[in-house]
Formats: structure tokens, C-alpha cells, sequence
């Protein structure tokens, strides 16, 4: 029997030929189910791919001239997208907890950004971390993130082009990163 042949039946009720279909087609719903951003979803994403899959072999109409792959690729793909963007949507709305089982703010340990020596100590701690970076790398990234500055208004400063401290901005924080991973 030809996919065709398999698809007609299946649309027809034929249980074996929509199995035969779904084992043909297991690949697909494994890889677009084997994307990383629905790890989270883990076997749900599985099982929605072999839905969709389902409802591509029912929705197909071969007078439109697409090839059924093609068809059943964009379905179960396209569904895929959609179930990840609603579970995204609540991943967003979750919201952290009042209180801890102590009875404190889970947000108690973060300073109060109003407290002088809480700023003041973060700022010494932040300007040590850029210690072993040249003074021009230095002087840009602490104007960015401890004084605050616009990367426009810190080139400026520095006597650079916007372009230029972005490059050195990059630069910087990839030599940073390599010395925290040496830690």
C-alpha cells in the first residue's frame, strides 16, 4: 500500500492504517517534541506532537497539492510552537510565595537598594571583580553598571565612539567570564 493509500484509510477509520501512519511518522513527533525550549514540557510535548499528527493525517486534502511530510511537518511543528507560547504564558503569571516556611519575605536577603552601606559594599565588591581588567575596560564597565551611565554618555566620556565601547564592553565581560571560570 502507498502513504496514500494509508492516509485514505485512516481517514476512512481504519485503526491499523492511522497506527501504521503514526509508526511511520514517530521520527517527526520524537524530534519536533525533542526541541530544547520543551524540555520543561517533557512527554507532554510528546504527546501533543503525536496528536497533532493525528489531526494532520484527519485535516490533509491532497487536492491542494502539498505533499503530506510537508503538511504533517508544519501541523505538528506549528502545534508544538503554540502549546510551548500557552505554557510560557504560565510560567509568567507564577508568582513567588509571600512568605518562606520561616515566616520571612524570600526577598529579605536582597538589600534595600535605598541602604547606603548595602550600595556602598556592592560597589566595592563589583569595582574588585574589575580589577584585573585594564583601566580603559575598567573605568567603561563601571560606569555602566555601577554609576549607571548610558553606553553613549560613558563613550563620550571616555573619548570614544559608541561602536568602540561596545566592542570593549563585549571584550571586557568575555575576559571576566573566563577569570570566574578559572574560580
Amino acid at each position: 500500500m502507498t502513504e496514500e493509500h494509508w492516509i485514505a484509510a485512516a481517514k476512512g477509520g481504519d485503526r491499523e492504517a492511522m497506527a501504521n501512519l503514526l509508526a511511520r511518522y514517530e521520527g517527526l513527533c520524537r524530534k519536533a517534541a525533542g526541541q530544547a525550549h520543551l524540555a520543561p514540557l517533557g512527554e507532554d510535548a510528546l504527546s501533543a506532537a503525536r496528536e497533532s499528527f493525528l489531526r494532520a493525517v484527519r485535516e490533509y486534502d491532497e487536492r491542494r497539492g502539498v505533499p503530506f511530510p510537508g503538511f504533517a511537518k508544519a501541523k505538528v511543528y506549528g502545534d508544538l510552537r503554540t502549546l510551548f507560547k500557552r505554557a510560557r504564558r504560565g510560567w509568567q503569571r507564577e508568582v513567588f510565595p509571600a512568605e518562606t516556611e520561616d515566616g520571612e519575605s524570600p526577598f529579605a536577603a536582597i538589600p534595600d537598594p535605598r541602604d547606603d552601606l548595602a550600595r556602598f559594599e556592592a560597589d566595592d565588591a563589583f569595582r574588585a571583580m574589575l580589577a584585573p581588567l585594564s583601566e580603559k575596560p575598567r573605568r567603561l564597565l563601571a560606569m555602566l553598571y555601577a554609576d549607571g551611565m548610558t553606553q553613549k554618555a560613558a563613550a563620550a566620556r571616555l573619548g570614544m565612539s559608541q561602536q568602540a565601547a561596545a566592542v570593549v564592553k563585549a571584550r571586557a565581560l568575555k575576559q571576566l567570564r573566563k577569570i570566574a571560570m578559572r574560580v
